[in-house]
């Protein structure tokens, strides 16, 4: 392919990825998206035109046209600002795309094609900024490998005629189109992209970024969930079951394997229900955290007084949030400490976390949990003694129909202590009541009376809210949870992925000696169905998109911190098993050398050895300069324009062999007189001063090209040319 044209096709492929990753973001309107296409595509079918280079981006339409369509572009940035998009990201997105349509028709001056480069960087800036998705790493690295093509073909022709600068100047540097793209020129290009790519890696994770940028805050929306306000409708949860948006992947840094009982991600928890909606009536407050390491330590899950929990290893768990449409931050039951990139955080006296402010962009975290396990004290006290707040808050009950007290008090009448009747209304809804999602009203009776008496039928927040109701008319503090109970584990990453459909309410039971206890009286249900074929494929991809958001788009100074750390304690290994190993190596050695040192100074002959070693050791030394001498002076002959240096460097040598045997050159004797004088009064170096004559005459004046082998064959004419003995008696070559 003529270098002209490849030249062409690389600036508008450039272009291309730049806009490809705009139309990708999903906030390009069509109609701007049909513009830049339909400009990309014509400009396409205008450089493949078999036409002259001269005229391959010449616009039909006037330079004063397009100067008024800039103009009116520009005005329309403010409008589109002011009234219409209403966005300062989105309007010069919009403004981009209109300049580079523009510069497309319009490739003539050298600044042309350096502003089209210009406006490329600015729209794959953008899309950086309007999306954080897996698929802008492969639209990065094509901008990468392509613009390396670009620059450095326009470097190609920048350098055959640096001083045009006039109209149509560009277009009469391509147009002798006398070199051509091979497969050499391709390769080398795509080495220099992956050095330079492979330096990207470098300089990104060595520098940080230290936020999502002023233009990413506030463009994504939330995902709606339900369950996470301070209030929430009974039958709220039930609207997500059947959505399957991800909502969050937690990861288990310390074993990266599936736990062996439920999982419970514990959102908010309820202490007030009015008869069709529980309510938070909890008051939040801020807590104190260290700034250096972003370490939030939470109240403990038992009040003051009870009896200490065993202890139990805190299970870290990582978790990368999406934009949800409300604060609430997860944890497995029950959190202890959490650490994060954030500004503050609140809590409740139920344990729930919250950020100041809903976050748009994605956010990760670590919890450490420990899960709260029933004692054996609270399994058998008849009538703990309850403090009062614990009374006052978790023991509330509406105005209920006889009913369901009633049902309380028949479920219990032959249990002892709190724990049993726990027990007994468990097994309760276990056996008399049916799992489904298809729970539509059939009267105005509460809610939670019509699954009780009339419907039977119902999901989690049905059961969890007729045990705590029930639990509370028999006397045992109770209150409801919400949260998700994720159930796909991603077998190639090590990870839930946690779904809306995943979200799930529960109940936690008061005990005096052990705290709040999960229980989970909703049925056992079949999980989802399988996916089809793609499942796998989907899991694997999966697993990619999370470690791209753990590395590229969630990367830190402190993850910096923890690479730095881990190859320094790496190095100090590897440092260690090295010195080690050669030690190891080295010792028997070292012993046989002190043991044949001992016994040549007993023979004294260890003075006559080591001299003999040294004169070796020089030998050696003087040989190794020579061949390094005569690889280097092939080296530089062989590279484009040192033919000339290298010549001259021979031909010096050659002066200076024949100025110790006697043969000063005159500097009024040309080097073809110079060779015919030594040559008659020396015979034997004839040869030798011929060829490296001519060598020097076809290089320094007749232009010709050598390759090394001849440079070699030179170097070993001069060698030959020291070893020869002189016969002659003249002392200056007249």
């Amino acid at each position: 392919m003529g270098l002209d044209r490849a030249f062409q096709l690389s600036t508008i492929l450039l272009a291309a990825i730049a806009f490809l990753g705009l139309a990708l973001t999903a906030g390009l309107p069509v109609g701007f998206q049909v513009l830049g296409f339909s400009g990309l595509l014509l400009s396409l079918m205008q450089a493949l035109r078999p036409t002259s280079p001269a005229h391959a981006h010449q616009s039909p339409l006037s330079t004063q046209f397009w100067n008024a369509v800039i103009v009116l572009a520009f005005g329309w940035f403010w409008i589109d600002f002011m009234w219409f998009a209403q966005d300062l990201l989105a309007a010069g997105v919009h403004f981009l795309i209109a300049l580079m349509v523009n510069k497309l028709f319009n490739l003539q001056l050298r600044r042309d094609y350096l502003q089209l480069y210009a406006i490329s960087l600015m729209m794959i800036l953008a899309s950086a900024g309007m999306t954080a998705d897996l698929w802008y790493g492969t639209i990065i690295v094509a901008y990468l490998m392509v613009g390396v093509w670009t620059l450095l073909l326009y470097h190609l022709f920048m350098e055959a005629r640096p001083g045009s600068a006039g109209p149509g100047a560009l277009r009469q540097e391509v147009g002798g189109s006398v070199r051509f793209i091979d497969a050499r020129f391709f390769w080398t290009t795509n080495a220099f992209a992956l050095a330079a790519f492979g330096l990207t890696l470098l300089i990104f994770f060595s520098i940080p970024r230290i936020g999502a940028g002023f233009f990413q805050k506030g463009r994504s929306e939330g995902l709606r969930t339900a369950g996470f306000s301070e209030k929430v409708d009974l039958g709220a949860i039930g609207a997500i079951k059947l959505d399957d948006s991800i909502v969050m992947r937690v990861e288990f840094p310390d074993g990266n394997t599936k736990p062996s009982e439920p999982f419970y991600l514990r959102g908010m928890a309820y202490d007030w229900y009015n008869g069709r909606a529980w309510v938070n009536t909890s008051r939040r407050r801020r807590l104190p955290t260290d700034a250096a390491t972003k370490l939030f330590h939470l109240p403990a899950g038992r009040k003051p007084g009870a009896s200490p929990q065993p202890r139990t290893r805190l299970m870290a768990h990582d978790i990368l949030l999406e934009p949800l449409d409300t604060t609430v931050l997860f944890g497995a039951s029950m959190p202890r400490s959490i650490e994060g990139e954030f500004s503050s955080l609140q809590v409740d006296a139920m344990g729930g976390m919250y950020l100041p402010v809903p976050v748009h962009g994605r956010t990760q975290y670590r919890v450490w949990s420990s899960p709260i396990r029933l004692q054996e004290q609270d399994r058998h006290a008849a009538q703990p003694a309850y403090p009062e707040d614990i009374r006052r808050h978790y023991l509330q009950l509406p105005a209920l129909s006889a009913e369901v007290a009633a049902l309380g008090e028949e479920q219990t009448r032959h249990a002892r202590t709190p724990h049993e009747k726990v027990r007994a209304l468990y097994a309760l809804l276990q056996s008399q009541y049916r799992y489904s999602l298809d729970v539509g009203r059939s009267g105005t009776a509460p809610p939670l009376e019509e699954f009780l008496f009339a419907r039977k039928t119902g999901y989690c927040e049905h059961y969890a809210t007729a045990l705590v109701v029930l639990l509370r008319t028999v006397g045992v503090p109770a209150r409801l949870v919400t949260g998700f109970m994720p159930t796909e584990w991603n077998e190639y990453g090590k990870y839930f992925t946690v779904r809306q459909r995943d979200a799930h309410a529960w109940v936690e039971v008061y005990f005096p000696s052990s705290g709040w206890v999960t229980i989970d009286p909703t049925p056992s249900v079949t999980g989802p169905a399988s996916r089809g074929m793609w499942a796998d494929w989907s899991s694997f991809l999966d697993s990619v998109r999370l470690q791209w958001d753990r590395l590229i788009v969630q990367y830190s100074a402190t993850d910096q911190l923890a690479v730095v750390q881990t190859l320094r304690d790496g190095t100090d290994s590897v440092r260690t098993r090295v010195s080690e190993a050669w030690h190891a190596w080295t010792e028997p050695w070292l012993v046989r050398l002190s043991t044949l040192i001992a016994v040549l100074r007993r023979s004294n002959t260890y003075g006559l050895l080591a001299l003999l070693g040294l004169l070796l050791i020089g030998w050696g030394l003087v040989r190794l300069i020579g061949v390094v001498r005569r690889r280097l002076t092939a080296a530089a002959a062989a590279l484009p324009g040192r033919e000339e240096a290298a010549a001259q460097q021979l031909y010096g040598q050659m002066l200076k062999i024949l100025a110790k045997r006697g043969f000063e050159k005159p500097p009024s004797a040309t080097p073809q007189e110079f060779l015919h004088a030594v040559s008659g009064t020396w015979r034997e170096a004839a040869p030798a001063l011929q060829a490296l004559t001519q060598l020097y005459y076809g290089i320094r004046f007749g232009g010709q090209a050598y390759t090394a082998e001849e440079f070699q064959l030179a170097d070993e004419w001069l060698a030959r040319l020291r070893t020869l003995p002189r016969h002659a008696d003249s002392a200056e070559v007249a």
